[in-house]
């Protein structure tokens, strides 16, 4: 029988990230994709806009996926609200497989006060819960309360981060510190890891949907492999998406990550 891969997640009507990017990789790595939608987001090429699914319509979702047999692994992203936070943590506290974090939660819309207390529902409840947590720059720094520029502070921030109950952090540099390298940093049984790679050079950026489909390559990894070797492939799969990436139209300043250009390149 086909193993299942469950995403509880935004819908991005771009499909640069949320449940379509999970959706598309989990797709690549040879699982069948559900889905529970925490929200809508519409992107144009100057703003964006969330809508919250309606708390009654993510718990039928949850109870339609979660009865299900098979799934392997459960990949967490966009959770506009405390209250829908508060909801996933009731289910996810009877789930007994991976649980992999994308802590969204960096919205040009949300006042301090609205951000203060979406973090503290994720430091407190979600992360205990966590098998990975894969947090970039701003959302470490939010997580722990430290500022980062350096890899040293990455280290710093991930220990802060491990301390909330998660097993294992993933923090994301991106593109964001000085130099020519991107890191990502695991933390992991105490032990860091770090990935190292040249960053990718480019006049339109091809990285939008990176983060959910780093995620979510973790999440198909992490079944049958050790966390630092989902890690690795994770990463090796996202840099293909975004050196083959989708350039969605001349108003927009980033493309999307493509999920198959890996598999297209290989064949």
């Amino acid at each position: 029988m086909v193993k299942k891969l469950l995403t509880i997640a935004g819908s991005d009507s771009l499909s640069g990230g949320g449940i379509q990017a999970d959706l598309a990789t989990f797709n690549e790595f040879g699982y069948f994709g559900l889905s529970v939608i925490t929200g809508i987001v519409t992107v144009t090429n100057d703003n964006f806009k969330i809508y919250p699914t309606d708390l009654k319509i993510i718990q039928a979702q949850l109870d339609s996926t979660l009865a299900l047999d098979d799934i392997a692994a459960i990949k967490v992203g966009l959770l506009p609200t405390v209250d829908i936070i508060d909801l996933v943590v009731e289910y996810l506290k009877n789930v007994e497989v991976p649980v992999i974090v994308d802590p969204v939660m960096v919205f040009k819309e949300t006042d301090s006060t609205n951000t203060y207390f979406l973090v503290q529902a994720i430091k407190n409840q979600l992360l205990p819960l966590a098998t990975v947590v894969t947090p970039n720059l701003d959302e470490a720094q939010l997580l722990s309360g430290l500022t980062i520029k350096s890899l040293d502070d990455m280290k710093a921030a991930a220990k802060v981060i491990g301390s909330f109950g998660v097993k294992s952090v993933v923090v994301k540099s991106g593109a964001r510190l000085a130099g020519n390298q991107t890191f990502d940093l695991l933390f992991h049984n105490n032990h860091y890891t770090i990935f190292e790679q040249e960053k990718v050079m480019s006049n339109i950026p091809m990285n939008n949907g990176a983060g959910c489909t780093f995620s979510s390559s973790i999440a198909a990894n992490i079944v049958t492999s050790s966390v630092t070797d989902a890690v690795a492939d994770a990463k090796a799969f996202v840099l293909a998406g975004i050196e083959n990436g989708v350039i969605l139209n001349k108003n927009f300043e980033v493309g999307n990550v493509w999920q198959a250009a890996r598999r297209l390149r290989n064949n």
